[in-house]
């Protein structure tokens, strides 16, 4: 298995992120934005040829996403209702990625067959994200879908932040107000 490094403060940033292997050498690159129906995140090799794309198809809280590989298609990936969360199948590629959004570990499998793992290391200066990967043929879907797993991570943060912070509750000052009388 081959091993890469993904910065996720530069997948966040919306910028261009360069994927490197365990040499530090650029290996992948991963352009693009996300947001709109019809965004595209796209790898390429550094030499600049476009191996995977990664294709937003729907908006909203179930949003689906195309996997398409040397230009075709060869996958779907999106969030179901009724299923645990931990559990995300890819369509077409017959994968199951499983793990946890908020520690980050997931592994994708294909029957009993290890295809990746994706895990998330947190440092000092940033988030880095490794990528566990058996063969070069799947390490561009990979990338791929890391990037949907870290977007759908960072959502679910920022979904539940009205209820980590408690702006909403009366400041102590309100309360003492209303109890003097």
């Amino acid at each position: 298995m081959r091993t890469l490094y993904l910065n996720q403060a530069a997948l966040s940033a919306k910028a261009t992120t360069v994927i490197r292997d365990t040499n530090n050498q650029s290996s992948y690159l991963l352009v693009g934005k996300w947001g709109l129906r019809a965004d595209v995140l796209s790898v390429y090799t550094i030499a600049g040829a476009l191996e995977a794309e990664v294709k937003q198809e729907s908006l909203g809280l179930l949003p689906k996403f195309r996997l398409v590989y040397h230009r075709q298609t060869v996958g779907r990936v999106s969030k179901t209702f009724g299923v645990i969360r931990e559990v995300l199948f890819v369509r077409g590629l017959n994968w199951i990625i499983m793990g946890n959004i908020n520690s980050g570990h997931f592994k994708i499998t294909h029957g009993r067959e290890l295809i990746a793992t994706i895990d998330q290391v947190s440092q000092s200066g940033g988030g880095t994200t490794t990528l566990a990967v058996d063969q070069p043929d799947h390490e561009a879907l990979v990338i791929c879908l890391a990037a949907i797993l870290d977007r759908w991570a960072k959502h679910q943060h920022k979904a539940l932040a009205p209820l980590r912070n408690h702006a909403w509750a009366p400041a102590a000052g309100d309360i003492a107000q209303f109890t003097k009388k």
